[in-house]
């Protein structure tokens, strides 16, 4: 650790200077080292957005052909069709909940019409 720290305060001395103030300022080797490397940097983000951009055009016109292909039209048609299932199996459902309340109320009225507990 020991040395570490003292390879990296030589490292920082070498790569800056003091001027005649007091003032510690990076050499200019340091500071054309910099530049460059955001130079470097700027570069491989745009070839990085470059190339995202191409994937992405790529997966486009992958997910486009599938979709236009035989295959994905039946894989379309399957599931506009499964869709319609679960539609109707929806509706049977709600239809047979409504007839099962509809059969419970005309019990509980018919109860109600033959209670003859009274209340004083």
């Amino acid at each position: 650790m020991r040395k570490l720290s003292f390879v990296l305060v030589a490292a920082l001395l070498a790569a800056c200077q003091v001027d005649q103030s007091g003032n510690v300022e990076p050499t200019a080797e340091t500071q054309t080292a910099t530049a460059e490397a955001a130079q470097e940097t700027r570069e491989a983000a745009q070839d990085v957005k470059e190339g995202a951009k191409a994937v992405g055009e790529e997966i486009k016109e992958g997910a486009k052909e599938i979709r236009d292909s035989d295959a994905g039209q039946r894989v379309a048609a399957g599931a506009r069709e499964a869709a319609q299932g679960v539609k109707q199996g929806a509706g049977e459902a709600a239809e047979a909940a409504g007839k099962k309340l509809q059969d419970k109320g005309r019990e509980i009225q018919a109860e109600t019409k033959t209670d003859t507990t009274k209340t004083d």
